[in-house]
Formats: C-alpha cells, sequence, structure tokens
C-alpha cells in the first residue's frame, strides 16, 4: 500500500518544496516559511516508538504521513536516506513501514527532533487505524486547550 495516495493538492501561492511533500512553503514577500499540510499530533512519551536496526527512538509527533523522533544528535540519521522494514510501535499494534529522513532540527530548547515521511506501508490497516488514533488524539488535545483556555 502506498501511504502518499492522494497527496498532490495545491492551492494558491503557495508552492511544493521538492523536499518533502508533507512541507509547504509559503512565501510572504521575500521571507519564506515552512507549512505542513498535514496536522501531526503531540505524543506522550513512551506511548509510541520507531523501531530500527536493533534501536528504539521516542515518537515526539506523528501524523497520517509522517513521524517526529527524538534524537540525541545531529548524525542519528542521514538526511535524505531511506529506511526500510522500520516498526512503529503502539501500546497494542505494530506496523512496518519505510520511511525517509526529512530533516534533524532543533527542539524544544537543546533536544533534537528527526522528521520521517512514510513513503511506504507495509501492512493493510494502516491508514484506517492511524486514521482513528489521530482523530483520537485530536479530540483530546484540542479539548484539553480548550479547558485550559
Amino acid at each position: 500500500m502506498n501511504s502518499k495516495v492522494g497527496q498532490d493538492g495545491q492551492a494558491g501561492k503557495t508552492a511544493s518544496t521538492g523536499d518533502d511533500p508533507s512541507l509547504l512553503i509559503a512565501c510572504e514577500g521575500e521571507s519564506k516559511h515552512v507549512v505542513r499540510k498535514s496536522f501531526r499530533v503531540p505524543i506522550p512519551h513512551g506511548l509510541v516508538t520507531l523501531n530500527h536496526g536493533g534501536r528504539q527512538h521516542a515518537v515526539k509527533d506523528l501524523s497520517m504521513y509522517g513521524v517526529g523522533l527524538a534524537v540525541t544528535s545531529p548524525d542519528a540519521f542521514s538526511v535524505g536516506s531511506v529506511l526500510e522494514s522500520v516498526q512503529i510501535t503502539f501500546p497494542d499494534r505494530t506496523f512496518l513501514v519505510d520511511v525517509r529522513v526529512v530533516h534533524i532540527s532543533a527542539y524544544e530548547g537543546d533536544s533534537l527532533i528527526c522528521g520521517m515521511e512514510i513513503i511506504h506501508t507495509h501492512d493493510s490497516g494502516y491508514i484506517d487505524w492511524m486514521t482513528r488514533v489521530i482523530s483520537e488524539i485530536k479530540t483530546s488535545v484540542l479539548s484539553t486547550v480548550k479547558k485550559s483556555s
């Protein structure tokens, strides 16, 4: 199953970066800033992990087509590389996916985050599962924000 089906639309003066189809560059005069096409939901620490090459990484956030990992070094992954047969593990379900490393960036102070694009899913139930999980997390996050306002 290819996880990128139906991700082609663009509107207005927004142009694709060419490097990461989940990101858009919005131009305002001469300055540019990056805007995501897909909302990433924050994940409680330890709830979801990404496992590759015998190493386990905590997932910081995720979307239907991407995942953000906590990493300790800017050399943890090679930007642009494709990692095959990576496991995304939830408390009660594991999925096998192929990912492309998009960036390693500063995240909340001194920590780093590695953004990965999911380029292929090996499990037929992935899309339905992620749709449900992300919807539940969005509802939880947004209701918490609304209560604290």
